[in-house]
């Protein structure tokens, strides 16, 4: 039984995703910020040369000019900015995981039934397979409803090197989303709710962090199955495990070309689809036998439940 009961159940929620935001937008802007301000400068710097006391006008029109340079740039290091601004949330969400930790303990919380090392390969064979299966139905997706904004931001993220992609996306931005929505939204919604209202409500933010429609749709699914893995293997390393599986995976197919093998024939993507869901769903079946089913708080949500998987 959770014997935990907080003072302000909203704020509880509501305050560590508040601050994960405010740590991340304000990393990524400061980091555009700097990138952006030498070109300003040199435009501005032309313009004195060109005028000594240049108009407002003037000065107006050499900053919108420099910005289309910096821009580029700024998104030429997208995939840094959002290592580094992953990697500043991790001082308070590993406060905040750790305190969340000992606190279960200090009030008797039921101890989570860890499942095995050896059932972990469940765990990644999904992964690879669940981001192939993913993506080559995203890929069908954009060949009927062509998403301008997800082709902006896929080519963004792509645009640095493999070892980047595989430390910033495949390390460092799964580790702080992880720590944020399901060790610490999830788990905190789950001392109060039932399994499924926790892993949707904690889903929904982790979709929101998405900026277009494609991505949120994809996030929201995974951050279901995210939740379902924590729970059922009892530990935060499943969670993290999963996401940093298709994340390198994402990264490993787009750079060895094998999605654009696979869009080049309706035919080939198509039974990659079908082929990679196939076999998710006799993971999934797998997954589903690991230890018991997963339990559900009484109906009053007063908190009360039988045991964590």
């Amino acid at each position: 039984m959770n014997q935990i009961q907080r003072k302000n159940p909203f704020w509880s929620l509501a305050g560590p995703f508040f601050g994960y935001l405010g740590i991340q937008w304000g990393v990524q802007f400061a980091i555009q910020f700097v990138i952006q301000i030498p070109y300003v400068a040199r435009a501005y710097a032309q313009l004195l040369r060109e005028d000594t006391l240049p108009s407002t006008q003037k000065i107006t029109e050499a900053v919108l000019q420099a910005m289309e340079p910096a821009l580029e740039a700024v998104l030429k290091y997208q995939v840094e900015i959002a290592g580094v601004s992953a990697l500043c949330t991790l001082i308070l969400t590993g406060i905040l995981f750790s305190r969340d930790r000992k606190l279960e303990k200090a009030c008797g919380a039921a101890v989570p039934e860890k499942a095995p090392a050896l059932k972990y390969w469940t765990i990644v064979v999904f992964g690879i397979l669940g981001c192939l299966a993913a993506n080559s139905l995203m890929a069908m997706a954009q060949m009927a409803f062509y998403d301008a904004q997800y082709q902006e931001t896929a080519q963004s993220l792509y645009a640095a090197g493999v070892p980047m992609q595989i430390l910033c996306l495949g390390l460092a931005v799964p580790l702080a989303e992880e720590l944020m929505f399901r060790g610490i939204l999830f788990k905190r919604f789950r001392e109060r709710r039932s399994f499924w209202y926790s892993a949707l409500c904690s889903a929904v933010l982790f979709a929101f962090m998405h900026t277009n429609m494609t991505q949120s749709i994809y996030s929201f699914l995974l951050g279901l199955m995210l939740a379902y893995v924590y729970e059922k293997f009892g530990s935060f390393r499943a969670p993290f495990l999963l996401h940093v599986v298709m994340n390198c995976t994402s990264v490993v197919l787009t750079e060895t070309g094998v999605f654009a093998w696979l869009v080049m024939d309706p035919v080939r993507i198509a039974c990659a689809s079908i082929a990679g869901a196939f076999i998710c769903s006799v993971v999934f079946v797998q997954i589903q036998r690991i230890g018991g089913p997963v339990t559900e708080n009484s109906s009053d949500g007063s908190g009360t439940q039988d045991r964590f998987r």
